[in-house]
C-alpha cells in the first residue's frame, strides 16, 4: 500500500511491541496501520547519547508529585516547546496513601503498591493529551509519560524500600536508555549555606537532599548525571532537557 504526501502520526505502542499508526492520506483519508516490530525495525531510530547534547539526545525527566498543581501545565508548556523526553512520573499524593498504610503490610507490598501509584500520577499527567507509553522500547520524538509499573515489575531491578523513590525509578530508566536525567521537583536545587549549589559529586551526597536516598548510589553505579530543577519555572525544565546552562544542580555520577 502506497500514500502519496501522507502524513504519519503515532498512536499507540501494543503490547505485542507493534505500532498502530494513524495514517492521512492524499484526500484527507484516515487509515490505521499496525505496524510489526520487524517493519518498525526498517525504520530510522533516534540515536542516544549521553555526552553532550545535540538533536538526537534522549532525556529521562522525572516530573515530582511536589509539582501536581502545576503538573499538567508544564507537559503543556514542553509540548509547546517541542523537546524529547521520557517522562517518569512521581508518586505524589498517590504515593502518600501507600505510605499511610504501609505498616500494615510488608515492604514488597507497599514497594509494588507505590509504583503503582506512579501509573495513577501518569494517567493524570496524561489528561494533558500527551502520549502514554509502557514499553521502554518507544523512543519517539516529543514528550511521552511512562507508566513504570509494567516494566518494573517484569525486571524487578531496585530494592523494595522507601529509599527507593520515582527519582531512583527515573534513574534506571536512563540507564537502560543511555540518556541524560533531568528531575524537576519544587525547589531550586540543592542548597548550601541558602545557595543553590551547581554542581556536586555523587559521593559527596550523605545527607538528606531533595532527591531518594538510593539515587546517589545509582548514579555513581550508572556513570551518570543528574540535574535537579525548579519544576514551577517551566523553561528551566525545558533549558535542562536542552542541555543549556540553567539555575539547578547537578549530580555528578559520571567519572
Amino acid at each position: 500500500m502506497r500514500f502519496l504526501a501522507a502524513s504519519w502520526h503515532f498512536h499507540a505502542l501494543m503490547s505485542d511491541g507493534s505500532r498502530l499508526l494513524t495514517v492521512k492520506g492524499p484526500q484527507l483519508q484516515h487509515y490505521s496501520i499496525r505496524c510489526t516490530k520487524e517493519i518498525l525495525a526498517e525504520r530510522p531510530q533516534v540515536s542516544i547519547r549521553m555526552n553532550g547534547h545535540d538533536n538526537s539526545t534522549q532525556t529521562v525527566l522525572k516530573v515530582g508529585g511536589s509539582l501536581i498543581e502545576v503538573a499538567t501545565d508544564l507537559i503543556n508548556y514542553l509540548v509547546a516547546a517541542h523537546v524529547d523526553a521520557l517522562v517518569v512520573p512521581g508518586g505524589g499524593p498517590f504515593a502518600q496513601t501507600v505510605r499511610h498504610y504501609a505498616a500494615r503490610t510488608d515492604e514488597t507490598t507497599a514497594h509494588w503498591m507505590a509504583i503503582l501509584a506512579t501509573n495513577q500520577y501518569g494517567f493524570y499527567l496524561a489528561s494533558s493529551g500527551a502520549e502514554l507509553v509502557e514499553d521502554l522500547r518507544a523512543v519517539e520524538r516529543g514528550i511521552r509519560i511512562l507508566l513504570p509499573f509494567r516494566v518494573l515489575y517484569e525486571r524487578d531491578p531496585l530494592p523494595h524500600s522507601w529509599n527507593a523513590t520515582a527519582d531512583s525509578i527515573a534513574g534506571w530508566v536512563a540507564h537502560q536508555l543511555n540518556a541524560d536525567l533531568v528531575i524537576a521537583t519544587d525547589v531550586d536545587g540543592i542548597f548550601s549555606a541558602n545557595e543553590v549549589i551547581s554542581t556536586i559529586a555523587a559521593s559527596d551526597l550523605t545527607s538528606e537532599t531533595c532527591v531518594d536516598a538510593l539515587l546517589p548510589e545509582l548514579l555513581e553505579k550508572y556513570e551518570l548525571n543528574c540535574t535537579i530543577v525548579n519544576g514551577r519555572q517551566f523553561q528551566r525544565v525545558v533549558d535542562a532537557i536542552s542541555g543549556h546552562s540553567t539555575i539547578g544542580t547537578t549530580i555528578i555520577g559520571r567519572k
